[in-house]
């Protein structure tokens, strides 16, 4: 799926090159102003680093773990300040539908048979990105940026309290650190901006509560990886 997204941006970047190529020059003072805003959709691929517990042969009924990821998307609002030529600051409030799912090897506790155990788990995340945007100078219709920031979630859809064994429970807060390149790209009326961002959880998003799934399990973290574009 990367490999995927890495063809969809080029692909992209190819296209807006030629659609702006020989243009004269779009919105001359347009990084000029203070402040500006616009807006971004994008496509989300949200999945967990599982770090196991070193002996997992000591762990009763539990042999391992994967995960596998969905595509979900997102959409937020883009508020950007100058900080100087070449540099911006950003904050995006935004919201974000993902669905992972995770394949336990472990016993059923029921039928005490050993079982490959499927647990679903969907997020809408409230999020509160903060980014500095590290711009080059524009090149004709065209400026290149990477992003360095950090993100705040909330998961409204968390069942952290929920007391159910059949539930893998995740923290309904979390923190990352994120990177990303992308390309600014000037047209007559509006800037078009395709990007690819990583994000790098900080927090252990597991609930001990003492079920078969987290007995194995040192911790839980995100990561993460988003396609968007963005207007403004």
């Amino acid at each position: 799926m990367l490999k995927h997204f890495k063809y969809i941006f080029l692909f992209l970047l190819a296209t807006s090159s030629l659609i702006s190529k020989g243009q004269s020059r779009n919105l001359r003072l347009y990084d000029q102003r203070p402040i500006h805003f616009g807006f971004y959709v994008g496509i989300n691929m949200y999945d967990f680093q599982l770090r196991m517990k070193e002996d997992i042969s000591q762990v009763a009924d539990f042999y391992g773990v994967r995960s596998e990821v969905s595509p979900g998307y997102s959409i937020g609002i883009v508020s950007d300040l100058r900080l100087g030529h070449h540099l911006n600051f950003r904050f995006l409030p935004s919201f974000v539908n993902t669905e992972r799912t995770l394949y336990f090897d472990m016993v059923n506790k029921y039928s005490g048979e050993r079982l490959i155990q499927e647990r679903k788990i969907e997020s809408s995340l409230v999020q509160a990105p903060f980014e500095l945007k590290l711009k080059s100078d524009r090149i004709e219709n065209h400026r290149w940026y990477v992003l360095t920031g950090i993100t705040f979630s909330f998961d409204l859809a968390s069942k952290e309290k929920v007391e159910d064994d059949l539930i893998f429970k995740l923290k309904s807060s979390d923190l990352s650190y994120d990177f990303g390149v992308g390309m600014d790209i000037y047209f007559e009326y509006f800037k078009l901006s395709p990007q690819i961002k990583a994000f790098f959880g900080v927090n252990d998003l597991t609930v001990q509560d003492g079920t078969v799934p987290v007995s194995g399990l040192e911790s839980t973290r995100t990561r993460g990886i988003l396609f968007c574009l963005t207007f403004e």
